[in-house]
């Protein structure tokens, strides 16, 4: 089954210091949703205690599980470049192959948010025609996102469809 979603060829992974900032950002943007659902609670539900205390236990054990699995999820995430094509490979429960074409690519975004700068990092996204494709490489060193965006770049405008 990993044939299917890894064909043959040389993958890349995102760096390990990409697990440390997705752990940082789901602690954080956990900690803050979860406060205001158990602020709503303890307001909505005052003087009874108990809705505000589940709230609070729910979402403790909802943070501490995002930020746990953030380690696999980082790690799910393989690229490849080929002649023809971009390979991305993640996935946990659902699996995920995308394949890209370059004559494909409409753009290429490089995209970075208050983690990810603190830790050098940014993200390669792939604008195509087709809305379902979605594809992105996140968490990658910033010099690694502005070369592999260059090389996207270029290689796109050699295998371009004519107009």
């Amino acid at each position: 089954m990993d044939d299917l979603f890894r064909p043959e060829g040389d993958w890349s992974r995102l760096p390990d210091v990409a697990v440390l900032a997705h752990r940082i950002s789901s602690l954080v943007s956990n900690i803050v949703a979860w406060a205001v659902i158990t602020g709503a609670a303890w307001l909505f539900t005052n003087p009874e205690p108990r809705p505000t205390l589940v709230a609070a236990a729910a979402g403790v054990a909802w943070t501490a599980w995002r930020v746990i699995r953030a380690g696999r999820w980082v790690r799910s995430f393989r690229y490849t470049e080929r002649e023809h094509d971009l390979l991305i490979s993640h996935g946990l429960w659902v699996r995920k192959l995308i394949a890209v074409p370059y004559g494909r690519m409409l753009s290429v975004e490089v995209t970075t948010g208050p983690v990810s700068r603190l830790w050098g990092l940014a993200s390669v996204h792939l604008v195509t025609a087709s809305s379902e494709s979605n594809a992105e490489i996140p968490s990658l060193p910033a010099e690694d996102a502005a070369v592999l965006r260059d090389r996207l770049i270029a290689t796109g405008e050699a295998q371009a469809l004519p107009l």
